[in-house]
């Protein structure tokens, strides 16, 4: 059979190749399809396309130079929603207040010296969309573990402002969610 049509034989190879994988394939496009359906994001990146529907953006309360600020506005930007200086030119105003910042003990060691603290950061925000539209008062909140083991005052520090770091970009990427909701049709 070879010999009489060789082109039938590869054929048949690769018909068997395709079969053989074909499960496997579907499977793929089967869990790609589902993930998307259900709202799943690669991490860094969120559903800013309703959040865009709010653009532009004028965020007040806070002073240009407060680092939360700066988070949020890289945010903005990672999710294409642009900010405005302008309050004429804005579609939405997101009024920040000051980020309440406690601190608890978490744990103590054998010796009763504390090793671990809780720390809860609480933002107060008020959305109006459209400007000029008084929003309800919300609040974001969020806790983080900051580890005080005593000695190495570098690497302490620098993993505290690490967490903090952490927690201001996901409470930035929740409040962008709240825009998103409030700018739906």
């Amino acid at each position: 059979m070879n010999s009489a049509n060789p082109g039938s034989f590869r054929f048949m190879n690769a018909v068997t190749l395709v079969s053989g994988r074909l499960p496997a394939l579907a499977l793929l496009v089967f869990i790609a399809l589902s993930l998307g359906g259900c709202g799943f994001h690669a991490r860094g990146q969120s559903g800013s396309g309703a959040a865009s529907a709010a653009a532009p953006v004028l965020l007040a309360g806070l002073p240009s130079g407060n680092l939360f600020l700066r988070e949020l506005r890289h945010q903005l930007q990672l999710a294409n929603v642009s900010i405005t200086d302008d309050p004429r030119q804005a579609a939405t105003v997101l009024r920040l207040e000051p980020m309440d910042r406690k601190r608890s003990v978490f744990s103590v060691n054998a010796n009763n010296k504390v090793v671990e603290y809780e720390i809860r950061l609480r933002l107060r925000f008020r959305i109006e969309h459209p400007p000029g539209r008084k929003g309800e008062m919300q609040y974001l909140e969020s806790r983080y573990l900051a580890y005080d083991p005593g000695g190495q005052l570098l690497g302490r520090t620098r993993e505290a402002r690490l967490r903090q770091e952490d927690a201001w970009r996901d409470m930035s990427r929740r409040l962008i969610e709240r825009l998103g909701a409030v700018a739906k049709p």
